[in-house]
């Protein structure tokens, strides 16, 4: 029964379902991610309801804060930041005597791994001391800390342990695009840094193609959604509470179809309108680095990513001549490193996708050592091949970070079976191949994807970068209580359940791209054929689908944090059920309508009778045009929740289409119905499609 439907109170309910994760902690601590170093202890250390958290260093208050608002979500705890030794709570520093005499009597000693971000973390009886060379160490300690916090009856419990941890990579990212369709608000790119900074990752990258309002650059950034140079201001000064450096990503090269297109620029475009910067204009190296140094202005860390791939249009217009003179990796590598020098006023590390370059191994060593290559793929390939994507980089000396993906863009929902093994063994790879970092991504390739879908995949990622060896199963294990503060795992198995739609349908259709089958016109050759060939999984699909519409509606109460996020759980299961029961009615559809053809100079009243089946007040088609107007209000709903209205009429197209193709075939069929008692015929099911040629 949900807890909201309880007349027990809140806090008695609670307790009582939390009582199992209790007991299961005590084996097998549910955090994500996990440390490098845990020895459990027996025993627990109550808190009572209310308590004080001591900070030896005003640096670290704001990780102490980070706690009070942890414990707040526990009913009936108030905790307070004091300068209380005796607090049952302490955060101190590995220099300072108090610290220093917590490790030794613990026999703790930090390894030089841990001194940069590593910290120590015991629990006894008496106390929890968080013990950290730096205040990035107190934080990340602190984000552990709060993982443990069990709510009891009068307060709240830990178990008695002791943590020694580190990151297995320096650098740990997470990329939002804020180009191909969502832009997210300041607020929701603020609670982007929130939880991935709580789950240990130091870089938050932004995607731009024409999407920030550069002052210079006026005509380029469509006004309603683009980031400000205030905003950007605002989310770095944010972003650094949470010891994340923000990236500015600035495609320069290719990718910049959105700017192009303007006519103000058709004289640095490598063919007219395309996507590519020309690297032969006058014009195009200063209109590039007026966009990047108005950048760094806003955005002030160490790091500037200067994009650079998939530049398929090189050598194809103005740059021919000389891509046959010196070849295309030569005329690319070059004017990247025209970039790089006009930049390095700038003092920036520059950053570049590596998908062109580690095509031309011979050229690499031309590379400024300065830059770094981040090789990316998507796919979810073997050892050896992710390594033969990093080794040139390598061999050249450069360092290297590699950029897995969630595997959201084009897609209902992040689809797991391909980017768990793409994260898991591209950062494991790129790790044992000496890489620094791990940027993992999230694109918006066809407009449709919100980036807030992607939770379980950036959460994945953050544990795979910092532990040296990830557990698929601790994991998965730990997801509902380190993600959502619930007991038991029913929001991983809602995952695992749309998991399992994508290999169900994956065995009829062996395909990416599921937000265009959704899409598709059941009545035109095309579509029937699509959806007949769908059909065979379709009723394996839709339960699934249903299974996680009943679980997150059931269970949501069960969320103590983050529990709006369940929505967009719910909506791509929503969707998947949709596109199943368009699959299942049109072969249905098409059995009727077949029974009818066979009876057109029999008995009427079949035929009459099938038709209204297809197209009456409760008939088939209506149940499709129904259930595609609340997937639209829906959609509009967590689409407007979380970004910028720009661009969402483009997706609200395909719903309205969708309705309007329904709508059609209704009065279509309903017109077939009142002549066909004169007629005594049935036009073809199937129509032409628009455009088709005839030979």
């Amino acid at each position: 029964m949900p807890i909201s439907r309880c007349k027990r109170p809140l806090i008695a309910v609670l307790v009582s379902l939390l009582l199992p994760a209790v007991a299961a902690a005590q084996t097998h601590p549910h955090l994500i991610p996990y440390p490098q170093q845990l020895q459990l202890s027996t025993g627990t250390l109550t808190l009572p309801a209310t308590l004080s958290i001591h900070t030896e260093s005003p640096g670290d208050r704001f990780a102490a804060d980070t706690l009070v608002q942890e414990l707040s979500q526990i009913d009936h705890v108030q905790a307070t930041v004091q300068s209380k030794s005796a607090a049952p709570i302490l955060l101190a520093r590995s220099n300072s005597a108090e610290g220093q005499r917590i490790l030794q009597a613990a026999g703790i000693k930090l390894p030089a791994s841990a001194q940069a971000e590593g910290y120590a973390l015991i629990i006894t009886r008496q106390q929890a001391s968080v013990i950290a060379a730096s205040g990035a160490g107190i934080f990340y300690g602190v984000q552990t800390l709060r993982q443990l916090l069990q709510p009891a009856a009068h307060g709240a419990t830990l178990p008695t342990l002791q943590i020694v941890d580190w990151p297995s990579l320096r650098w740990r990212g997470s990329q939002i695009s804020l180009s191909q369709g969502a832009v997210p608000t300041l607020q929701d790119l603020k609670r982007a840094v929130r939880l991935l900074a709580s789950y240990k990752q130091n870089l938050l990258m932004l995607y731009f193609e024409n999407t920030f309002d550069y002052p210079s650059m006026p005509l380029n950034a469509p006004p309603d959604g683009c980031m400000t140079p205030a905003e950007a201001r605002e989310l770095v000064d944010y972003a650094r509470s949470y010891h994340i450096i923000v990236i500015p990503e600035q495609e320069s090269i290719g990718h910049l179809h959105q700017v192009l297109y303007n006519e103000k620029y058709k004289d640095i475009t490598e063919v007219p309108y395309g996507t590519v910067v020309t690297p032969t204009a006058a014009g195009s190296l200063p209109f590039v680095t007026e966009m990047l140094r108005e950048l760094v202005k806003d955005f002030p860390g160490p790091f500037l990513h200067i994009g650079a791939d998939e530049t398929f249009e090189l050598g194809q217009g103005r740059t021919k001549s000389l891509v046959q003179q010196k070849g295309k990796g030569q005329v690319y590598l070059d004017f990247m490193k025209q970039i790089n020098a006009a930049m390095s006023g700038s003092h920036r590390r520059v950053i570049f996708w590596g998908d062109i370059a580690q095509h031309y191994p011979e050229l690499l060593h031309q590379i400024p050592l300065n830059m770094i290559a981040m090789p990316w793929n998507y796919k979810a390939l073997s050892p050896d091949q992710f390594a033969a994507m990093i080794a040139p980089f390598r061999d050249a000396g450069l360092e290297t970070w590699v950029a897995p993906g969630v595997d959201n863009w084009n897609n209902i929902f992040p689809n797991y079976t391909i980017a768990l093994p793409n994260i898991r063994v591209f950062t494991e790879t790129g790790r044992s191949m000496g890489a620094t970092g791990m940027m993992n991504t999230t694109w918006n390739d066809d407009g449709e994807s919100l980036f807030d879908a992607t939770w379980y995949g950036l959460a994945y990622g953050a544990a795979v970068s910092w532990q040296s060896k990830i557990d698929d199963r601790q994991f998965a294990q730990a997801y509902d209580w380190a993600f959502y503060r619930a007991p038991g795992h029913h929001f991983q198995q809602q995952i695992s359940d749309i998991t399992q739609i994508y290999s169900t349908l994956h065995t009829v259709i062996p395909q990416d791209g599921i937000d265009r089958l959704v899409w598709a016109d059941p009545f035109t050759p095309n579509g029937q054929k699509l959806y007949l060939t769908m059909e065979p999984a379709a009723s394996r699909m839709r339960l699934l689908a249903e299974q996680v519409i009943e679980s997150v509606r059931s269970t949501r109460p069960l969320a103590r944090q983050n529990a709006d996020l369940l929505d967009f759980v719910e909506l791509a299961a929503r969707r998947f059920d949709y596109l199943g029961q368009k699959a299942l009615y049109t072969k249905y559809i098409d059995d009727l309508y077949h029974t009818a053809q066979q009876n057109q100079s029999g008995d009427p009243a079949v035929v009459l009778d099938i038709l209204d089946r297809i197209a009456a007040s409760d008939g088939l088609l209506l149940d499709l045009r129904n259930r595609n107007s609340y997937l639209m209000e829906g959609y509009r709903r967590l689409w407007l929740a979380g970004n910028h209205p720009y661009f969402l009429d483009n997706m609200l197209l395909h719903y309205q289409l969708e309705g309007l193709r329904m709508a059609q075939q209704i009065d279509r069929f309903r017109t077939i119905r009142q002549n066909f008692p004169e007629t005594h015929c049935l036009p073809p099911l199937v129509q032409p499609m628009p455009g088709t040629c005839e030979k």
